[in-house]
Order: structure tokens, then C-alpha cells, then sequence
């Protein structure tokens, strides 16, 4: 019966740290995702231009030919997606929930594919992504589908729709939670307001604070008894 506990017990403790393991190579992931984009150079060589130019992404080559890769598939919707990855292994760390990471990718998808025919249709006019614009390939793809048709019935209609769906799903990709975000400004609020009053503190309380009252009550029966043995 120990023996079965006992096992019990570490293969709870293994799945935990292993989960745990997951969640930080995810966020640690979504840290060099964002990196990559952030310092994307469509001059770096990569996939499709030679290798032969300096580069200037920080992560170096992996950093040019991931970051053309996201750029020229999926447009400028490639900046959300770190945030999923970072958000996705702080919950599996906190949760110890591996399968989170397929239904954060799961939503993913969905924000990227309305993302990309957002910016495809929307602002086709690209100045850094000049090869599939800034929708990306598949932006592009889903441009000339029946999408195309549907926008144009209403196109101001469709572009705030479009812009609700996105970041609906990119909330939902988060594991983003209103209430929870209003009891953190909540926490975060008082704790700004509770260091500005502590700012505005009488001279009594600053006294009270780094003098103790005892040792002043001490001091001042100390100064009383000499007085008095003088007179």
C-alpha cells in the first residue's frame, strides 16, 4: 500500500516538474519568436535571397530565416503570436496543464488566418514585407477565396469585424480572464495609492516610524531624573 502511494506520489511529482520544464521552453520560446520579429530585416539572408550580406538580426541566421518565415506566410498578425507562446508557458507552469498548448495553438490559427486577410485586404500596401505583403502568403490565398466576397458586401461592417474576431481569439489564445485583469489593476491601484499617502505622512508618523515611542518615553524619563538630581 506505501509502495503504491509512494509511486504515486513521484509520477505526480515527475508529470509536475516535466510540465513545469515544458511551460519554460514555451515562454522561453515566445521570448526568441518576438526577438526575431523585432529585429526582422528583409535585407538578412534567409530562404529565398543569398546568404552571402551581413546580418542584422540579433538571433543571427535562425533569427533572419524564422522570422522571414513567419513574415512571408503569415504578415504582420506574426506579432501576436509570441504573446500566446509567452502567456501559454506561464499557465502550463502555473497549472502544470501540458495540453494547453494545443488549445492556445488551436485559437491561434483561427487569429492568424482572419489576421492575415485582414492585413491582405485591407492594407495591401506593403513597404517592408514586399514580397507577399503584409498578409503574407496566406493572406494573399485567402484574399481570392469566397472571404473576398463576403468583405465587399460591407466592407466598414466587415473591417471592425474582422479586427472583434481577432482579438477575440487572440484574448482567448491568452487564457485571458476580465476578472482577474480588474483585480489586478485593482491591487495594482492601491498599491500606488497606499505609497503616495505614505509620501504625504505627518512628522509625528515619520517619528513614530524610525524612533520608538519607548525608547523616547526612556530617553525623556532619563533627562527628567538628571534634572531632577541636579536641583
Amino acid at each position: 500500500m506505501n509502495i503504491k502511494k509512494t509511486a504515486n506520489l513521484l509520477i505526480n511529482f515527475t508529470i509536475k516538474r516535466i510540465s513545469e520544464i515544458i511551460g519554460i521552453i514555451i515562454f522561453a520560446s515566445g521570448i526568441l519568436l518576438i526577438t526575431a520579429l523585432l529585429t526582422y530585416s528583409p535585407e538578412d539572408p534567409n530562404f529565398i535571397f543569398p546568404d552571402n550580406t551581413e546580418i542584422k538580426n540579433i538571433l543571427g541566421f535562425q533569427g533572419s530565416f524564422i522570422s522571414d518565415l513567419f513574415f512571408q506566410s503569415i504578415g504582420l498578425i506574426a506579432y501576436l503570436f509570441p504573446f500566446t507562446l509567452l502567456f501559454s508557458g506561464i499557465n502550463i507552469f502555473l497549472t502544470k496543464d501540458i495540453f494547453l498548448i494545443i488549445e492556445n495553438i488551436f485559437f491561434s490559427i483561427l487569429y492568424i488566418l482572419f489576421g492575415s486577410l485582414f492585413f491582405t485586404y485591407f492594407y495591401s500596401n506593403a513597404f517592408t514585407l514586399y514580397i507577399n505583403g503584409n498578409g503574407g502568403f496566406i493572406g494573399s490565398y485567402l484574399d481570392k477565396s469566397f472571404f473576398n466576397f463576403l468583405i465587399q458586401l460591407n466592407e466598414t461592417a466587415s473591417y471592425y469585424i474582422l479586427i472583434f474576431i481577432i482579438i477575440f481569439f487572440f484574448l482567448v489564445s491568452i487564457k485571458f480572464n476580465l476578472k482577474n485583469f480588474y483585480n489586478f489593476l485593482k491591487k495594482t491601484s492601491k498599491f500606488f495609492i497606499k505609497n503616495k499617502e505614505r509620501n504625504y505622512t505627518d512628522k509625528s508618523e515619520v517619528i513614530s516610524e524610525y524612533i520608538p515611542q519607548d525608547e523616547i518615553k526612556k530617553s525623556y524619563s532619563r533627562g527628567f531624573t538628571l534634572y531632577k538630581n541636579r536641583k
